[in-house]
């Protein structure tokens, strides 16, 4: 029972990272295009770097609860393990892509 906790555990840390990669792409972009977002962020948390990590931080953790949530293997498999790698690895590169592409397209 334990080892399917960890595996879940692993599987929702890796649901939960792509969508907190992603959602801190979009925000981002969101608070370089809308000056509201970001002076939500300075008047809410005190300054706009320390909202946005607080709300990453949050969005990873919802997202590894869904993702633990949803998961229902019982073991760590080679292929298991190639398509959390590469998942992670995608959706970092998708991340850096977003983030340069806007300030590319912007500067």
């Amino acid at each position: 029972m334990v080892a399917v906790e960890k595996l879940s555990l692993l599987v929702g840390s890796v649901v939960g990272y792509i969508i907190s990669a992603l959602f801190n792409s979009f925000l981002v972009i969101a608070k370089e295009t809308n000056e509201g977002i970001h002076e939500w962020l300075v008047s809410a948390f005190g300054h706009h770097w320390i909202g946005h990590g607080i709300l990453v931080i949050l969005v990873f953790i919802l997202g590894t609860l869904v993702g633990m949530g949803i998961y229902r293997g019982e073991e760590l498999t080679d292929s298991l393990s190639q398509k959390l790698a590469m998942s992670v690895v995608a959706f970092t590169v998708i991340s850096v892509l977003l983030i340069a592409g806007f300030f590319a397209a912007h500067l």
